[in-house]
């Protein structure tokens, strides 16, 4: 297995309110991309899409306000059976920290495309930080509407 993806960072916002952003299609919608359809529920099965490409990830942990962890289906090449986690727990100064991992990677994924799709999550993990401190969505990939 290749080693995860991993982001790290402190957001002046409450864990409640990043959880928020990382369970809830709106939230989603407002930081990573304008076509998130998620439930708030185990077991669903959310899709994230990409102006043509969709991913669907199914929903395997919700611990309001500490942790969301989805499983990768197989819609992007490599990814099938890969986890996404996003760890929520207090931080210095009254900030919130994220821990944000992409993982169990199959040995079969080139660094080449771990690196960029690690540079894609940290462009994401940044625009997660400006929504929840600002209120402002701002889509890392934003569609019009159809």
């Amino acid at each position: 297995m290749a080693a995860p993806l991993v982001h790290q960072v402190n957001i002046k916002a409450t864990s409640e309110a990043i959880y928020d952003a990382v369970s809830t299609a709106r939230g989603l919608a407002s930081f990573w991309t304008s076509e998130s359809k998620a439930d708030a529920k185990v077991g669903a099965v959310a899709s994230f899409g990409f102006g043509g490409p969709t991913q669907r990830m199914r929903i395997d942990e919700l611990n309001p306000g500490k942790r969301v962890k989805w499983t990768a289906l197989a819609d992007f090449p490599n990814w099938d059976g890969t986890t996404v986690t996003w760890d929520i727990s207090p931080a210095e100064n009254g900030e919130t920290g994220v821990v944000f991992r992409h993982a169990d990677w199959s040995d079969k994924v080139s660094q080449d495309d771990l690196g960029s799709i690690n540079y894609s999550w940290g462009l994401v993990v940044e625009r997660l930080k400006q929504y929840a401190e600002s209120g402002k969505p701002n889509p890392l990939f934003a569609f019009a509407t159809r």
